[in-house]
């Protein structure tokens, strides 16, 4: 499963605007260079530093996108270790750190996409921020709130929710998840008809048309899961596409979906 967390970019606070075009788009021309000013090292096979490599850009229906790896620092803490100096046994106290890969995706259109792997690798998504801002950008999150979920809920198929913050004269419950059959068009969700209208949404499972794909295995419509909490997360299965073209054209077209959401909301 890849986690993605969805940004806007500002460069509000570059004093001469070099990655912004006087037409107002993102310029990934430069944002590329840039990039490659800051790769990372290597030793031995291993990353040894933040930074970025594999750095592409690609076209998604005339709309240009760049696609970067970036290495960001993480820590296992401290830890006492055993040594030997001259026949004596000491105890000293190391830190020990690692580097975590994530992908990158920007669009001209300032936005940006952090995407994870494994959930495990998450623990660096602030420290992957920080290292994209120290490039002097500004990054913005895309806020999966109530109102951004009860728009895609009326707007695509969807399978499953979660309401938190329920108040309900009369009800003591606090928040509830439920899942629907999708198939079953006869019949409506009676939990969902119970408290929708009485909380706050904070997930939702929905479906959304991918006529763009390029691959014959890809399916038609792709499972986006989207969650307020740890972080704005959005969850997609990547095995569920037949090409990485189509998964990564996929994310382009879901990031222009939710804003264009939430532009409507405004």
């Amino acid at each position: 499963m890849a986690s993605l967390f969805i940004f806007t970019l500002s460069t509000l606070n570059q004093a001469d605007m070099f990655l912004s075009k006087a037409d107002g788009k993102f310029d990934i021309n430069k944002f590329r260079t840039l990039l490659e000013s800051r790769a990372y090292l290597i030793d031995k096979g291993r990353v040894k530093g933040e930074g970025f490599s594999n750095i592409e850009i690609k076209k998604f229906n005339d709309f240009s996108f760049l696609k970067a790896i970036s290495s960001a620092q993480s820590s296992l803490g401290y830890y006492y270790e055993a040594r030997v100096d001259n026949g004596v046994v000491s105890s000293e106290r190391v830190h020990h750190e690692y580097y975590t890969k994530s992908n990158i995706i920007v669009t001209e259109n300032s936005q940006l996409i952090i995407k994870f792997d494994w959930t495990a690798e998450e623990i660096s998504r602030t420290r992957v921020k920080t290292l994209l801002e120290s490039l002097g950008l500004k990054l913005n999150p895309l806020r999966i709130n109530d109102q951004l979920l009860r728009s895609l809920k009326n707007m695509y198929p969807w399978t499953a929710a979660k309401i938190d913050k329920i108040d309900k004269d009369g009800d003591s419950t606090k928040k509830v998840s439920y899942e629907i059959d999708p198939s079953n068009d006869q019949n409506t969700s009676v939990v969902d008809e119970q408290y929708s209208d009485h909380g706050k949404m904070s997930h939702l499972t929905f479906e959304l048309p991918f006529k763009e794909k390029k691959h014959v295995s890809t399916p038609s419509h792709i499972t986006v899961k989207l969650y307020s909490e740890g972080g704005h997360r959005i969850i997609l299965n990547e095995d569920d596409f037949g090409h990485v073209d189509d998964f990564e054209n996929f994310l382009i077209y879901l990031i222009e979906a939710l804003f264009g959401t939430v532009n409507n909301e405004e």
